[in-house]
């Protein structure tokens, strides 16, 4: 045991005669560190392995590391700076992956290393954690999620990240959550490649043509993961959900409408869908030619289109008297009823609605309320 402490001890020796020397340590200090590391590696070699022992090693080397940062900073120091801070980097990501491969399922562990490497930006060293924490916790979609989000924003790699979700996908193919996350990449990549493109359209160079596929740019790999998701993912909120993440680009107007299409033909039954066609109606902006420009002109608009989603949802009550439908009613009228704005004209409207109980939107809905109640009451009485 003493042979193997001996010689991690030695190869240390050298970073710090070179620290020594620089003037980053005295020799009382690069004596103290030796004595330091040599007990903590004593601790490393017993039989019954201390997780603690491990941390406490890693924690001392990282402070090291930031000792040394601050002492270079004040004497302006920074010659051999990679060559001596990167052995003792390897040294911490050494006792991390002994770390690991003892306790494998501690997976606050996995994530210091991953949060020392994104600090150190020490990429290949990141990509090989990612590697072994997925053959170890292949269970997790979020750590799928995250090995992928990196490899597209960090190493700007997409078909490294198509193969993530990919292989994800084979774990966890009722993941609700991989395929928003693979939809939303699939989406970015086709704008990250319509920015280049265009970039490259402004600087005239004719390659802009053969580098990008039409089909890619047309979302042609996003409508691909739409329909696997749909497929084996059911529900009108996932659907939604697909949605409104379309909705974050401005390239998808087609792909929307094939989306809120299949909405309507699958789910037309089901409330929120109803409840997604009524607020739409409130969200949807008017043409620039169109736009009003007085105050009063926009409170009469909005409250235009307040009517028009009572109308949607009064329709979607007509064939869906469930109590479900009626809550998503009740909740849109309390958001317009407690609603704040600046508009004086749609404040006055608030008012006279509070000021007049028989007119009261609100008051009204209460008496709606009632009337779910005793036909739920009525429904479980039934059965």
């Amino acid at each position: 045991m003493a042979e193997f402490v001996q010689s991690r001890v030695e190869d240390y020796v050298p970073v710090l005669l070179q620290l020594e020397r620089v003037g980053l340590l005295t020799e009382k200090e690069a004596r103290t560190v030796i004595k330091k590391v040599t007990a903590l590696e004593y601790k490393l070699k017993r039989r019954s392995l201390n997780k603690e022992d491990f941390i406490n090693y890693i924690q001392y080397e990282i402070n090291f590391l930031e000792l040394l940062f601050k002492r270079r900073q004040r004497i302006g120091y920074f010659f051999k700076k990679g060559e001596i801070e990167a052995v003792i980097k390897q040294k911490v990501h050494c006792l991390f992956q002994r770390a690991t491969e003892k306790w494998r399922d501690d997976l606050q562990l996995w994530m210091s290393h991953v949060e020392i490497c994104k600090k150190w930006n020490s990429k290949q060293q990141l990509s090989r954690i990612f590697s072994s924490l997925l053959a170890v916790h292949s269970d997790k979609p979020a750590l799928w999620i995250m090995a992928a989000k990196w490899e597209f924003e960090d190493q700007l790699s997409s078909e490294t990240a198509r193969n993530i979700f990919l292989r994800a996908l084979r774990f966890h193919p009722d993941s609700a959550k991989l395929y928003q996350e693979y939809f939303r990449m699939e989406l970015m990549s086709v704008e990250k490649q319509k920015n280049e493109k265009e970039i490259l359209r402004r600087a005239n160079l004719d390659t802009a043509k053969d580098l990008y596929s039409g089909e890619i740019l047309n979302c042609g790999l996003a409508r691909v993961v739409y329909k696997a998701a749909v497929q084996n993912i059911k529900g009108a909120k996932f659907h939604l959900s697909l949605l409104s993440i379309a909705k974050h680009f401005k390239f998808t107007k087609d792909l929307q409408r094939k989306i809120l299409a299949d909405l309507q033909r699958l789910y037309a039954e089901d409330p929120h869908t109803w409840d997604f066609l009524a607020r739409q109606e409130l969200s949807d902006e008017l043409p620039a030619p169109e736009a009003p420009k007085s105050k009063q002109k926009k409170a009469e608009i909005l409250a235009q289109k307040e009517e028009q989603c009572s109308r949607v949802y009064e329709r979607a009550l007509a064939s869906l008297q469930t109590e479900s439908m009626w809550e998503l009613y009740v909740s849109f009228c309390l958001e317009r009823y407690k609603r704040k704005t600046n508009s004086e004209e749609l404040k006055q409207q608030v008012c006279y609605e509070k000021n007049n109980h028989h007119k009261c939107r609100l008051h009204w809905m209460n008496l709606q309320v009632v009337k779910c109640y005793r036909f739920s009451v009525e429904k479980l009485y039934i059965f």
